[in-house]
């Protein structure tokens, strides 16, 4: 379903460079050699984004959101503050930018039922319960899609420590990710989670891997899990119930993610 549309078009040469510090972000800075051409097709996806909301730029900020590029070059949003469309939440995002004397640019908003995948972990305690515990609080505050078999796999990090069960579940939800986060460790603290050290032994462990396609960026919230591609206790189930979502920053199916791991 799509929840909202928005283009803009900017005349490349009316643009003033002087704009960065108010147009671009911290990692959108990060591009040396800033041009009218790079600042102009910011400014044009970022009214775009606004449009697509159907709030215009009242109460947001180009703070809120970058636009980056891939290895590739194409062009991914991503998230300092997720706000609702005044549809309502969305999970996809997509961006289009076009350059000549004028940059255009297009940003479609989209709710794609389920896509929205939890890794869960558990190694204290009866580990298989915990999980099955914690999928049933899950499904009390969204619809579970589908579950991957449970796997045993090595601690990651800290390796000190009693082996973990874990499974990745997709979900439908009507939370925002931020919503999300806060009923997740919620739960956490419910099952007796203590958070003692980095990496140790956890009762339960719950994890936002993926918000459908969303890159989101902030203090609390890093999704895509920030170390996804490396962790096989979250690759693996994740294509077992998904094998064609694609990694939306490095446009790599979970197939093949699972094929680089095993190499």
């Amino acid at each position: 379903m799509i929840i909202g549309i928005g283009n803009d078009i900017l005349d490349i040469s009316r643009v003033d460079t002087k704009l960065e510090r108010r147009i671009l972000t911290q990692w959108e800075k990060e591009k040396k050699n800033i041009s009218q051409e790079y600042l102009a097709g910011r400014f044009a996806l970022k009214e775009s984004y606004f449009k697509a909301l159907y709030t215009g730029f009242s109460g947001n900020s180009f703070q809120d959101i970058s636009f980056l590029n891939r290895e590739d070059g194409s062009i991914y949003l991503a998230h300092h503050r997720y706000v609702s469309s005044k549809i309502g939440i969305y999970n996809f995002a997509h961006a289009s930018l076009s350059h000549d004397k004028f940059a255009y640019a297009t940003v479609i908003l989209e709710k794609v039922y389920g896509k929205v995948f939890i890794g869960l972990g558990s190694n204290l305690g009866d580990r298989k319960e915990n999980i099955e515990t914690a999928l049933r609080r899950l499904e009390a505050i969204s619809h579970i899609v589908r579950v991957s078999e449970i796997i045993e796999t090595e601690p990651y990090g800290k390796t000190d420590q009693p082996s973990f069960l874990n499974c990745v579940v997709e979900i439908d939800t009507n939370l925002t990710p931020d919503e999300l986060l806060e009923n997740l460790l919620n739960i956490e603290k419910e099952m007796g989670r203590v958070r003692l050290e980095k990496w140790g032994p956890r009762v339960i462990d719950l994890d936002i891997l993926f918000y459908g396609n969303l890159v989101i960026r902030n203090e609390r919230l890093t999704i895509p899990h920030y170390d996804f591609e490396k962790r096989i206790f979250f690759v693996k189930p994740m294509n077992e119930i998904a094998p064609d979502f694609v990694h939306p920053i490095s446009l790599r199916s979970m197939n093949y993610l699972l094929y680089e791991l095993n190499q």
